[in-house]
């Protein structure tokens, strides 16, 4: 009878423990599915890009740092797993690599000022590990209104190291600025034109210097 009574007690004991794991914080599996990957700020900026990149580029979205960078060879045991570590803990919101080859080419960072200010502060680590491997990285300000040639001329010029796309004006490209062309009537002065120039607007200038000099300055 005793022996019934310790197991049926045990066993209550066993039930109440395994409820108390399935109920309390530290279960292994709290999970819930989110509703959206994306937040609308990185899905409305993820398609801006592809749509500024074209076919050639792949947008990677959300890529660890871990994942992009490496320790370089001679670095101690101790400092490499410290950067490890702390590679691991960061991520980038874009990563941009070539279609066919897959070559990273650069990242980009959404700042978002509003809200819970989301990377507003620059991250020294990310940049540095960046910079370190040569990575190009740019930080973009979450912005409403931004066009297609806008992140296209940001990503050639700051990433791709090509120049931004030429503006366009009712269908026509702007031509680089052209050196306005001399008048006709302002043609090179001979030295006695210069002399004769120089005596009637500094009459004192003129006596003092010579006529080789005179012919030296520009005109």
């Amino acid at each position: 009878m005793e022996l019934i009574l310790f197991a049926m007690i045990s066993l209550i004991v066993i039930v109440a423990m395994l409820a108390s794991r399935l109920t309390d914080n530290s279960f292994p599996f709290p999970f819930d599915r989110k509703t959206a990957i994306f937040t609308p700020a990185e899905k409305n900026f993820q398609n801006l890009v592809e749509q500024a990149m074209g076919d050639r580029y792949r947008i990677i979205n959300r890529v660890k740092l871990a994942d992009i960078v490496t320790i370089r060879n001679g670095v101690s045991n101790r400092a490499g797993q410290t950067a490890a570590n702390n590679a691991n803990s960061k991520y980038l919101d874009f990563v941009i690599c070539d279609r066919d080859s897959m070559k990273l080419l650069g990242a980009i960072d959404l700042v978002d000022t509003k809200g819970k200010g989301y990377k507003v502060k620059k991250d020294w680590f990310v940049s540095g590990a960046l910079e370190a491997a040569a990575v190009p990285h740019i930080r973009i300000k979450v912005k409403a209104n931004y066009t297609v040639d806008e992140i296209r001329a940001c990503i050639n010029s700051r990433i791709l190291g090509n120049n931004a796309p030429s503006p366009k004006v009712k269908g026509r490209v702007i031509p680089a600025a052209l050196v306005k062309a001399r008048p006709r009537s302002a043609a090179a002065l001979s030295p006695a034109a210069a002399q004769a120039q120089l005596q009637k607007d500094a009459p004192a200038m003129a006596r003092q210097l010579s006529s080789s000099q005179v012919a030296a300055l520009p005109h």
